[in-house]
């Protein structure tokens, strides 16, 4: 990252409201709002392409652990 870039961004990577976006909605996806999951997967990526390497890549892993996780709580629910 440019120097001038980082006092720009507060020594944070571009990506990171990217990637908290996708982990608000990989929290989202548990509460069984299944697209949630699968909109914080893409997020993820965007904010792991713009820099933000390694919480990208919890956020991307977050999304579809909660994708799949939903339809077991929605299961658990209904029955």
């Amino acid at each position: 990252m440019a120097e001038r870039e980082a006092v720009r961004t507060g020594g944070r990577p571009e990506g990171r409201s990217w990637t908290v976006a996708a982990l608000v909605l990989a929290g989202l996806g548990l509460v069984m709002f299944p697209p949630g999951g699968l909109v914080g997967v893409a997020c993820g990526a965007i904010g792991r392409s713009k820099g933000d390497r390694n919480l990208g890549l919890v956020a991307i892993v977050a999304s579809i652990v909660s994708f799949f996780a939903s339809f077991v709580v929605a299961a658990w629910v209904i029955d």
